[in-house]
C-alpha cells in the first residue's frame, strides 16, 4: 500500500476517491494572503458540487469555514479531521452516505446531535471537553467502533463522562474504548447490555477496579479490561524492584 498523496492547493486534485488535505499552517514564506487563497479555494471547490471523492482527511488545522464545505460532498464515506477550532457539526447531517468519522481535537464541540440519523458505523470524539449532552451518542444504533474521549498524548485532562446510561441503545457495538475519561456515576453495568461487545477499554481508574473484577466472571469484554489491570500491577511491581 502506498504513502498517501497530501495535497496544499486545490489544483493538485487529480480525481482521487482519497483525498488528503493540508490547507492550512503553510510554512513560511507563504504570506496571509496566500493561506487566504489556499483555504478559499477548497472551500469553493468542496462546496460546489459532488466530487468523485469517498474518503476524505484533514491532517491540519480544520477552520470552522472549511468543515462547513464539507456539506457539499454528499458521497462521502470516511471523513477524519486531525485537530481545529471547529464547534458546529450542522454541516455533517447531510452526509447520509458516512459510514466513518474521526473528529480530532474537538475541543470547541459542544453537541453531537447533527450526527443522528447518520448510518455511522465507526465514529471517534476526542477533546470534546465541552460537549454538553452525550445522549446523541446512544442514537447512533448502527454503530460497530466508537472511541471517545483524550487519546492525545502528553495530556492528562480527562473527558468527563456523566454516566453510561446512553451506551445501552447501541446493540451493534462490538468496540468500546473511552480513553482519558472520567464517568462521573462509575456504574459500569450498563456496557452488560451490549450483546455483541468485544472489545472494552476503559482508563485504569481506582473505582473501578472492584467492578471490572466481578464483571469479568460473565463479560469476555470485561475480562480483557482484567488483565490490563494485572498487567499493571505486575508492571508497578516491576519497577519497585
Amino acid at each position: 500500500m502506498g504513502v498517501d498523496r497530501v495535497l496544499t492547493r486545490v489544483e493538485e486534485y487529480r480525481g482521487e476517491a482519497r483525498l488528503v488535505v493540508a490547507a492550512t499552517q503553510l510554512d513560511p514564506p507563504a504570506t496571509a494572503a496566500e493561506r487566504r487563497r489556499v483555504v478559499d479555494g477548497w472551500v469553493r471547490f468542496l462546496s460546489s458540487t459532488p466530487t468523485a471523492v469517498t474518503d476524505l482527511e484533514f491532517t491540519t488545522r480544520l477552520p470552522q469555514e472549511l468543515l462547513d464545505a464539507v456539506a457539499g460532498q454528499p458521497q462521502l464515506r470516511t471523513l477524519r479531521v486531525k485537530w481545529g477550532p471547529y464547534a458546529d457539526l450542522s454541516a455533517l447531517s447531510g452526509l447520509t452516505a458516512l459510514r466513518s468519522l474521526h473528529l480530532g481535537g474537538a475541543t470547541g464541540v459542544v453537541s453531537l446531535a447533527p450526527l443522528r440519523g447518520l448510518g455511522l458505523e465507526e465514529l471517534t470524539v476526542s477533546e470534546a471537553h465541552r460537549l454538553e449532552d452525550m445522549r446523541p451518542l446512544g442514537t447512533l444504533s448502527t454503530l460497530r467502533t466508537l472511541v471517545f474521549g483524550n487519546a492525545h498524548p502528553g495530556s492528562d485532562r480527562a473527558v468527563v463522562v456523566p454516566d453510561l446510561e446512553w451506551v445501552q441503545s447501541l446493540q451493534r457495538l462490538r468496540s468500546l474504548s473511552l480513553p482519558g475519561t472520567r464517568i462521573v456515576v462509575s456504574d459500569l453495568s450498563p456496557l452488560l447490555e451490549l450483546p455483541g461487545l468485544e472489545e472494552l477499554a476503559l482508563p485504569l481508574r481506582r473505582q473501578y477496579r472492584k467492578q471490572v473484577f466481578e464483571l469479568a466472571a460473565v463479560s469476555p469484554a470485561f475480562a480483557q479490561v482484567a488483565q490490563h489491570y494485572r498487567d499493571y500491577d505486575r508492571w508497578r511491581a516491576d519497577q519497585r524492584r
